[in-house]
């Protein structure tokens, strides 16, 4: 995947108010085993065997820093780098308009 090219989409979604500024940089998963769970994480009722699958399927992180969020079709979950603690996951039924139109333009890329 030309991930310079989702970046240049994703800025543009940025710049246009569709997507958070914060989202971070997009990158290939390199997909991590998650070692421990926060209690925030637990909100959105997903299990750390979920939030794992997420991490395992996705084609594409975001890097934010010190954490790492990995976007599948399914869910979303992110996780602190250094320690590999999951700090946040929510399923597809939770994606906001952004998340969308990310997924959307990883879609686009694919098919060139």
């Amino acid at each position: 995947m030309n991930f310079k090219l989702v970046n240049n989409k994703i800025n543009k979604l940025i710049k246009s108010g569709k997507v958070n500024p914060n989202i971070g940089t997009a990158m290939k998963s390199v997909p991590v085993i998650i070692e421990s769970v926060n209690e925030h994480a637990k909100t959105h009722g997903i299990t750390l065997e979920q939030a794992q699958i997420f991490v395992n399927n996705s084609e594409i992180m975001f890097n934010q820093g010190n954490r790492n969020m990995y976007l599948s079709n399914d869910g979303s979950a992110t996780v602190i780098i250094e320690n590999k603690r999951l700090i946040s996951a929510y399923g597809k039924e939770l994606f906001n308009p952004g998340i969308i139109a990310i997924l959307e333009v990883i879609e686009n890329v694919r098919r060139k």
